[in-house]
């Protein structure tokens, strides 16, 4: 059984009353891994350059193509342990905030699971 340390929808540690973290598996832990890995540049962790995904090499580009852009979303997220399948992915680009919006919902080997992350 794999574990993750549980962080809040700002990306901060999520503490118990305690003040403890807490540690979170399954769908959740999956969730959350893909949210991450859609949070992260191409490059960005030093200890790994090849995690993330390549906005400016492939979607902070003038005239994106849409087509491209799902699909280097969908690798992403196909990428993460335990995900077997992503069945839907939709974008939502607001051009006034300057905001993407990508919504998943991918087979894992701990069941489905779906969420919003804005971008």
């Amino acid at each position: 059984m794999s574990l993750d340390i549980a962080l809040s929808d700002d990306g901060d540690l999520a503490l118990d009353l305690m003040g403890a973290t807490r540690l979170i598996v399954g769908a959740d832990r999956v969730r959350q891994q893909i949210k991450i890995s859609l949070q992260a540049f191409l490059g960005e962790w030093f200890l790994d350059t090849s995690f993330g995904v390549p906005y400016f090499e492939s979607i902070l580009v003038k005239n994106p193509d849409r087509a491209s852009i799902e699909a280097v979303l969908r690798a992403r997220i196909v990428d993460v342990p335990s995900v077997t399948a992503v069945r839907r992915l939709g974008l939502e680009i607001d051009r006034t905030a300057r905001e993407l919006r990508v919504t998943f919902v991918a087979d894992t080997t701990e069941g489905l699971v779906d969420d919003i992350v804005t971008l």
